[in-house]
């Protein structure tokens, strides 16, 4: 264990609005530009918050690596105090908090690593601010509904809570609670909205798309096609 390898949750204030941060190792280095010790920033689902990326950091922190990672609640989910009203930021609006929140950190460059629908916010980060991304990781990244029918998102849903553990289908639907359902279907409705494809073909940024054998969701076609989207994919 190195002096790194603990994950903390540390508070923030961007916009004038508190936001929860989970942070590990604790520090970027500022003299380092190697791609091993770039900061990854972490973006989540839809109704979920950076405690979904708790496993990975504590890994990244066991393994006593040098990159610093960053895993914030967005706005309006998790503990992050969201805009009023119970309004949604859309996807756009989103990316660019991300880089509120670098521009926070003092962290010129990242690696991106998205979830779902943080894939559609990661690809709309790349798209509007090409140089802060150093790399991405889309996870089983949600597209729009041209892809993505509204029926399978909510079947996919239902579908992969019986793939998962009891205590994280527990974890995830407080999850959702925090965020609440008018923050929710405003959502939903910005993701079907969203054109990922678009903003895929202009991702200069070298990026891994993952989707897993048992998504429900995202079907293996539409992961494969948008790496092929991807010029570096």
């Amino acid at each position: 264990m190195t002096q790194h390898s603990v994950m903390r949750t540390e508070w923030r204030l961007i916009d004038k609005r508190r936001v929860r941060l989970f942070v590990a190792p604790p520090e970027p280095d500022p003299d380092s530009e190697s791609p091993l010790s770039l900061p990854i920033l972490f973006s989540h689902g839809l109704g979920c918050s950076g405690l979904v990326w708790e496993p990975t950091l504590k890994e990244i922190s066991r393994r006593g690596l040098c990159c610093p990672s960053l895993a914030p609640d967005m706005p309006g989910y998790g503990r992050s105090e969201g805009p009023p009203g119970m309004r949604a930021f859309n996807i756009p609006e989103l990316a660019d908090w991300l880089a509120r929140l670098l521009d926070h950190e003092r962290i010129e460059r990242a690696h991106l690593v998205g979830n779902s629908l943080g894939c559609q916010i990661g690809l709309a980060f790349a798209r509007r601010h090409p140089h802060r991304v150093a790399g991405m990781v889309l996870q089983g990244g949600t597209t729009g509904t041209r892809m993505v029918p509204p029926w399978r998102y909510v079947t996919g849903l239902i579908v992969d809570a019986f793939n998962e553990p009891l205590y994280y289908n527990f974890r995830l639907t407080g999850m959702y609670a925090q965020m609440g359902l008018p923050r929710y279907l405003q959502t939903i409705r910005f993701m079907m909205e969203d054109d990922a494809f678009t903003a895929a073909g202009s991702v200069k940024a070298p990026t891994l798309v993952i989707r897993g054998g048992k998504d429900a969701i995202v079907a293996d076609r539409i992961a494969r096609l948008l790496a092929a989207t991807l010029p570096d994919g």
